[in-house]
Order: structure tokens, then sequence, then C-alpha cells
């Protein structure tokens, strides 16, 4: 049989036919992801090794796949400032290869967010102004109170009316103080029209906040005029032993609080939990604050492509609430109960590049503001000035209630097309419920359904250009159905370690009217069902400069708010006394943002941040002078800044932060005649030593040289306060 060919060659030329045809179906897939076992979307990277470079972007939990690659050894970069790739991305592909990413933090770190694009993405990538608190940084600022994490964020300004635990507020870019949407590990938790009280609120178990700054509503829908504000429950570390942690402190005005909590990971399952328990008077007479508060996460990794998060967050307070105490005398029996609730579960399953979420979230806020006694009638003053009128007590001894309840559902699509857009799509149900009003009679039950559908789409316009834009309808009982844009893009250059982003973007918000302004049946406010969303048009340009290894980091952002259709109170008639709400105001918020931090060595980091504002009346029927037209804003600061220092030295480590905020409009509200608040200094400062590898002491000082002011008028702040503790960590929770 010489004529034929013998079998060995024929298996040689089959070969050799096949190997070509089959090298070309191999792929390079994987993940990238951040030191904390966070997968990042939309990274830009390039592969070489072949005939050209090819480039993708990463997708949901940071995965990407590059097709159609021959036999051979490749090599991946990744475009990422405030990153740096942990090895050398080399790869060697012979038939489908798996080969993840781990993208190590450069001395001035870059930060993944949530809150901005509704999936994880690094800061740089999104176009929108955004402002990152991480594990690190909370657990070195060790703040009494959460509010006391904002005044550091560049754009906010904060107020609160006395001691920890008195009502707080925060006003971002100008707008009101429920122009903010506030969520809790995804949950919307302001009352139904935007209100949030921050004063039951502490940096418990926390993992991250993210703050950003313009309309948010192409995402969320009500209550993101002005920005978002999200807090994230810490979760357990990967590789994380389980492990348990136990602080407890002391200090001036009778404080005392306590905290235990246990984190960890174990097969397929991560959890982390924490209760406290916080006791101080506050220093002014009937102000004593006591809080109970619980938090916790649960992971599950169900299967290779599906997952489940659940996280439920709770505390239940009092606080004697004494009033305007510079202005007279205290109210000895005032008192305010509140207790929040927030719960949500997340189902996810990740196949390839696309994301399906199925999420349900539960916010409840219960309140009680009671006032059994007399305390008598008294003439505010101030100094020399004296109010043209008494000021009477008006009890109550079963209280006024604002409890409200929101139920959320909804369903996210995210899937990476074309291997440049990042795409995410969903759609939302929220159920509002409340019962509000004065005890002594019928309260009032309102009930309001939000629908709502969003579209994004995240493009890679080359390595290093981004564009942001999607669009968001809602369907709301009270006002109708309204449709928000948004739009933002962000722009590298330079290379590793010297980084220049230039971003800008652009975006319309809208609020939904609270339960009274909508619902309302007193003759003194009365409801008005056909009330339209209060609306907002923002507008920001920045630039982000890193250098000198990224060590050091600048950036600078120049913003306009406009707030247009605010809702106002209007007198219909005198005679009966009847009054309701119309959309009347309309204001504006406008100025600069400046931020910078450094990191010289590997335990020394200092920064701060300036703001600008620049906000005023432009439209208003009230009868007030302090709310015409023309008129700046109330508590709201032309100029404020911050700055911090952290460093260590062996067993030591020391910080502190200096706040300072400028002069500002406000009003006293008794007729007195105060329309201005002063400018205000103060100083932080706290010293840890590591006693022993589990054990550490600390004290801290807040108002270290015990300035005097008041972030109202009428509420003095807390003078010089001194803590000291102690903190064990196990072996599991210990950092190396």
């Amino acid at each position: 049989m010489r004529g034929f060919p013998s079998r060995r060659f024929l298996l040689s030329c089959a070969a050799l036919a096949w190997a070509p045809w089959a090298s070309a179906q191999a792929t390079l897939s994987g993940s990238v992801s951040t030191s904390d076992g966070l997968g990042v979307s939309q990274i830009a990277l390039t592969l070489e090794g072949g005939a050209s470079p090819q480039r993708t972007v990463t997708g949901p939990l940071g995965r990407y796949r590059f097709n159609s690659l021959a036999a051979g050894e490749y090599r991946i970069s990744v475009d990422a400032p405030g990153f740096a790739l942990a090895g050398d991305g080399k790869a060697v592909v012979q038939a489908d290869t798996v080969l993840d990413l781990v993208l190590r933090p450069q001395p001035v770190r870059e930060q993944v967010v949530v809150t901005a694009t509704r999936g994880d993405a690094a800061v740089s990538g999104v176009g929108v102004t955004v402002t990152v608190l991480d594990t690190g940084r909370i657990t070195e600022r060790d703040a009494p109170a959460f509010i006391d994490l904002l005044r550091e964020v560049p754009g906010v300004a904060v107020a609160r009316a006395g001691g920890v635990g008195l009502q707080t507020s925060a006003f971002v870019r100008g707008g009101e103080s429920n122009f903010s949407l506030v969520l809790i590990d995804g949950v919307p938790v302001n009352e139904p029209g935007g209100a949030y009280n921050y004063a039951a609120q502490f940096p418990l178990e926390l993992g991250q906040v993210e703050v950003v700054r313009g309309a948010a509503s192409s995402l969320y829908g009500n209550d993101a005029l002005a920005g978002a504000v999200h807090l994230v429950t810490r979760r357990a570390a990967p590789g994380e032993k389980p492990g348990v942690s136990l602080d407890a402190e002391g200090g001036d005005f009778d404080w005392r609080r306590g905290r235990a909590a246990t984190s960890g990971r174990a097969s397929r399952f991560d959890w982390n939990g924490g209760m406290a328990r916080l006791e101080t008077d506050n220093e002014q007479p009937n102000s004593r604050f006591e809080q109970t508060a619980g938090a916790a996460t649960f992971g599950a990794q169900l299967s290779a492509d599906t997952s489940f998060r659940g996280v439920v967050r709770g505390e239940t307070s009092t606080t004697g609430t004494p009033g305007a105490t510079a202005f007279g005398r205290p109210d000895l029996d005032a008192s305010s109960e509140h207790g929040e609730l927030v719960t949500s579960g997340v189902l996810r399953h990740v196949r390839g590049v696309t994301s399906h979420e199925l999420r349900l979230g539960y916010a409840k806020t219960d309140q009680l503001s009671l006032d059994p006694l007399d305390s008598g009638s008294y003439t505010p003053s101030h100094g020399s000035l004296k109010a043209p009128f008494e000021n009477s007590d008006f009890t109550n001894p079963l209280g006024y209630q604002n409890d409200t309840r929101r139920l959320n559902g909804g369903y996210q699509l995210e899937a990476r097309r074309g291997g440049r857009h990042l795409v995410t799509a969903g759609a939302e149900v929220e159920r509002e419920t409340g019962s509000i009003g004065d005890k002594r009679g019928p309260l009032l039950s309102p009930e309001r359904t939000n629908l709502g559908a969003y579209v994004q789409d995240r493009v890679a316009l080359g390595s290093r250009a981004f564009l942001t834009a999607g669009a968001r309808v809602e369907r709301n009982d009270s006002y109708g159905t309204h449709a928000v844009p948004r739009a933002a893009i962000a722009y590298r250059l330079g290379s590793v370690g010297q980084t220049t982003t230039l971003r800008a973007s652009a975006g319309a918000g809208i609020k939904e009217p609270s339960f009274l302004q909508s619902f309302g049946v007193s003759s003194f406010s009365l409801g008005n069902p056909d009330l339209l969303p209060e609306k907002s048009r923002t507008y920001d340009v920045g630039v982000e400069q890193r250098g000198f290894a990224d060590r050091l980091r600048l950036d600078v952002t120049a913003f306009h708010h406009d707030y247009r259709d605010q809702i106002a109170f209007k007198t219909i008639s005198f005679s009966p006394f009847v009054g309701s709400y119309e959309n009347l105001g309309r204001t504006r918020g406008r100025g600069l943002e400046l931020s910078a931090e450094a990191a010289p060595t590997p335990r020394a980091r200092f920064g701060g941040n300036y703001t600008y504002l620049d906000g005023e009346v432009q439209v208003s029927v009230s009868t007030n002078p302090l709310y015409a037209a023309r008129k700046p804003l109330l508590r709201r600061p032309k100029h404020q800044a911050s700055f911090f220092a952290q460093g260590e030295l062996g067993r030591i480590s020391l910080g502190a932060n200096l706040s300072y905020v400028g002069a500002r409009a406000d009003s006293d509200f008794f007729g007195i005649g105060l329309t201005e608040n002063a400018s205000y200094t103060r100083v932080d400062a706290r010293l840890r030593v590591r006693v022993t590898h589990a054990l550490e002491a600390y004290v801290a000082a807040e108002n270290l040289f015990d300035a005097e002011y008041q972030e109202i008028l009428g509420y003095p702040a807390l003078g010089r306060g001194v803590r000291a503790g102690v903190r064990f960590r196990s072996a599991g929770l210990l950092r190396p």
C-alpha cells in the first residue's frame, strides 16, 4: 500500500490544518478587582502581543474577555490613575486562558464608587464630582457622629442644633437640606419629600461613604436634586478570618459608649455585624442623648455566578430638646423619640459580561416630639436685643408624630456591549406610606406609589475618554410623569503617576412634595394635589491633577446649580386663615470646590478642601425679608474650609482636623433681629497607641481650643470635649 499516505502523515496534516483555526478561537478572560476584592467595571485594558494591540473595558464585577487570539504570549496593561497593576499582566495563551488582575492602590489611591453609576466604577472614569471616604479614612477620623465626616467633604455645609443627637441638616451646593438623596446600602431613607435628620446617624460599621454632587435623578428619581449621600455598611475583607472587636470609651459631657462586633469569612459566606450603646448629656440642660444601634451585613455565594447580600441597620434613641437656650430659658421637659430601620436584600446573577440584579429595600422612620409640661412664657433676648413679643410653650403631652415608610423593589440589567459600551437599565416601584400629625386628634395617613425606569450607557471613547449618558422616566402619584437626563465625560492625559483628568457633567433633578404639602387637611397647612415636582439643573466642570508617582492629588471644580419650582407656603386668606403650598420659589448656588491630598511617605498623609459658594434667592413670594429676592441662602456659608493631617510613628498614630466655617445668613426666628451667624474655627485631634498586637488605647478631643460658636443661631455648640477608650481586635480582624 505504498501509494497511500501513512496514518501518521494524515494525522500530522490534519493537525497542521486545524491548529491555526483552533488557536484563532482562543480567549483570554478574567476579572479586574481592587486589593479589597471589589470588581471594577469600565476599566480600560490594552492587550499587546498579537499583530496589533486590542482594547476593551471591563464589565460587571470587573470581568473582561479578549476573543479570537492566536497562541502566544500576551501582556495586559491597565490605565487607571491611583492604581498600579499587581504583577506583570503576562499570560501565555494556548487555549482558553483565565487571568485575574489585581489593582494595587497607590499612595493617594483611586476610589471605587457605586452611587454615581449604580455600578462599581473608578472615580476618574465617571465624569461626575464624587468624594469617597473609605474604611481607612473613617477609622482614622474616629468621628463621634456621622455629620463630622461630612464636614470634610467639599461643597457640603452642615448645621446642628446644639449637641450630639439634636436636629442635624446637610446642604449640598446651596440646595435646601431636603434636596439631597440619602441612601443606606442602596435604599432611599429620606422622608417622602426629601427631609432627612442626620442626628441619630453614627459611623457604626461603615465601610464607605460616597457623596455625589450634581443632580442624580437620572438614576434615582426623587430627592436627588443637589446630589446623593450613600452610606455603605462594612463587609468582611477577602480572606478575613472570623474575629471579634470590642470598644469602650468615656469622657466629658458624661460621654459613655460601648461597641461589640464580629466579622469574617467562612467558605462561601461572609458577615459583619456590630452593636453600640451611647449616652451623653451634651452640656446644655435637658440635652441628654441615649441611643442603642446595630448594623449587620451577610453575603452568600450561592453558585459560581449567583450571590446574595442582605443588610440591616437600625437604631432607637431619645434626646431632650431644650430649644434655643442662647435666647432664654431652656425647656426642661420637651423631648424627642426617634427610631430608624433600614433593610435590604440583593440577589445578583453574573454570567460573562452580563449582570442581573433583583433588589428589595425597606426604610422606616418613627419620630415623636413630646412637651408634656408648660415651662412658662419668656421674652427671647440676645445681649441688649429683645424680641417684641413673648414666646409661649405650646405643650403637647401626647406628642406630634411623624412616621414614614418606604418599600421599594427593582430589577437592574448591566451588560458590556461591543467591548466599549457598558449599558445599565432598570425599573423600580416604590410604595410610600405614613402616619403624621398631632396625636390629640386624627392622624394623616397618606399613601403614594412611584414607578421609575432608567437607562444609562457608559462608553469608552478610546482608552482615555469616557462618556456617561442616561435618563430616567418617573411616574409619581402626586405630580404625574417626568423625564430627567444626565451626561458626563472624563478625559485623561499624561502617564502613570502623572495624570490629568478633565471632566464635565450636566443633569436635571426632581423632588416630590412632602406628605403635608400634597395631602395636608388643616386650613393652616392645606395640601395642594396639583403641585409640580421641585426641579434642578446642574452643571460642573473640573480638573484633577495627580503627580509625584501618585503621591499628590489636586482637584478643582466649578459648579452651577439652579433650583426651580420650589414649593413655598402661601397665605390664601386671613379671615378665616387658610394657607397652602405652590411652586413659587427659585434659588441658585454656584461656586468653586478645591481639594488636595498628599502622601509623602507611607506613614504620613495630609490634605484639605475649600468651598466658595455664591448662593442667593432669585424668586420668592415670602413676606419675610430674609427670603426676598437677591438675599443670600440661610445657613450656607460663602467660605468654608477643612484640613486634616494623619501620621504614624512606631506604635503611635496621631491625627488632627481643622474646620473653618465663614459668616452666613441666618435668623433667630423670634423677632430679636439677628440675621447673620458669625464665623468659627474648630480643631479636633486624636492619639492612638498600640499597646499590644490586639489592644489599642486612644484619646480624642473635639473642639480642642474650646471655641464658642453656634452652627444654628440660638443653639450653642459643644465646648471642648475629651474622650478616651480602649479597642480590642482579635487576630482575624487585624491588618498587617
